[in-house]
């Protein structure tokens, strides 16, 4: 009997242990990463900047020797990512070898670059290039290049035709951290020494149109391979990466 009552109990200890098992508590920990915030960035040039060309207007009836008045373009990265890009003066309406018989008498009288941080400060030497028609500064040996033997100054024509930077035709470039700028300064004349063939009444002469166009692009070759396809102007722009990225160094 007394073997019995023990098994028994024994029993009853298993159930309670049993149904108590099931309302045990167990420690627990959770750990969860914060929240990433994903938000795309601008590539964006100020359009504001290169305004100022509209300030010549029509320059008519120019005599050998006259020229325009001091213009600035400011190219000014105006997103927030880095960015290249990639400036030419147009000319038209275009002829055989890409400009108006004109731009054979116009010329670049004085040319700076002035290289700008948003606060005004300098990351580059400035470099006045052209003046008085002819090189100037660091370069001004390899500008003197362009010089027309007839006229004795740097041509527009000339200015168009060279391959200076590797870029393509009269190709400037450059590379800007968001609100740094390049500041572009030029004054145009009618070469001292154009001849009678250039007059206005002359066949082909006038008018002449210029502007001055900017296309800018990532950092990366493929965007400017990109670039490149869209513009015959442009010319192996993916070589010109590393050079791009040291100019963003300096900024």
């Amino acid at each position: 009997m007394r073997r019995n009552i023990i098994i028994s109990l024994i029993l009853i200890a298993l159930l309670a242990f049993g149904i108590g098992a099931g309302t045990f508590a167990w420690f627990t920990s959770q750990a969860v990463s914060q929240n990433n915030t994903f938000t795309s960035g601008t590539l964006k040039l100020n359009e504001n900047g290169l305004s100022d060309f509209a300030d010549l207007g029509n320059i008519g009836n120019m005599a050998p020797g006259d020229t325009t008045k001091e213009v600035s373009l400011v190219i000014e990265n105006d997103g927030t990512l880095n960015l290249a890009w990639f400036g030419k003066f147009n000319v038209s309406p275009a002829v055989e070898n890409g400009t108006t018989k004109l731009a054979e008498a116009i010329y670049i009288k004085y040319a700076k670059m002035e290289f700008l941080r948003a606060d005004g400060s300098t990351w580059e030497t400035t470099d006045e290039f052209i003046k008085d028609g002819v090189g100037a500064g660091l370069y001004g040996s390899y500008y003197n290049n362009l010089i027309d033997p007839t006229l004795g100054v740097i041509t527009l024509k000339n200015f168009l035709n060279d391959n200076a930077m590797g870029a393509g035709p009269g190709v400037q470039m450059g590379a800007l951290k968001p609100g740094n700028k390049y500041k572009f300064t030029f004054v145009l004349g009618l070469a001292p020494l154009a001849g009678n063939e250039y007059q206005g009444d002359a066949e082909g002469i006038n008018p002449i149109n210029i502007s001055y166009e900017v296309n800018a692009t990532q950092l990366d070759s493929g965007a400017l391979a990109a670039l490149d396809a869209q513009h015959d102007e442009y010319q192996s722009l993916t070589n010109h990466l590393s050079w791009l990225n040291q100019q963003i160094d300096k900024q």
